[in-house]
């Protein structure tokens, strides 16, 4: 019997420690320059914030390259409307920059479960995104919705 439970706990420890949470993978092309850093902060949570939005901000970007507006709703918040349009309008403003070096710069958290980033294109445009997160996962904020209401 304790041999079945020390079995059971390691097999579930090595699913929770392997497991990813993001139901959205970065693919091999398009290829993205994304540096994802937090503003300088007092506040330790926004350099823990980096590493739980850098895989969203990055498909993010590679999406927004690749131009597939519903590929890039595909990564906004599932409980939000009109994901598709505003994926279209942020490629026809932003796709083009996209290939370019992009600086993520995470803002800090004001509050749990939502996240400001800046992006900086290498032309010099600037955008900002609002993402939400819901569980273990970070989504856009892309359509019409309530960020903390799922």
């Amino acid at each position: 019997m304790t041999v079945a439970l020390a079995v059971l706990a390691v097999a579930a420890t090595t699913w929770w420690l392997l497991r990813d949470p993001a139901p959205y993978t970065l693919r091999k092309t398009p290829a993205v320059q994304v540096s994802v850093h937090a503003v300088k902060s007092e506040y330790p949570e926004a350099k823990e914030l980096v590493g739980d939005v850098d895989l969203l901000v990055k498909v993010y970007v590679q999406r927004l390259e690749a131009g597939d507006s519903t590929e890039l709703a595909g990564i906004g918040a599932p409980w939000y409307t009109g994901r598709e349009r505003a994926a279209q309008q942020l490629i026809n403003r932003y796709g083009a920059h996209a290939g370019e070096p992009v600086e993520a710069l995470v803002q800090d958290p004001v509050v749990p479960y939502l996240a400001g980033v800046e992006l900086r294109f290498g032309n010099g445009q600037r955008q900002v995104l609002h993402l939400t997160r819901d569980g273990d996962a970070w989504w856009l904020q892309l359509g019409h919705g309530d960020p903390v209401a799922p």
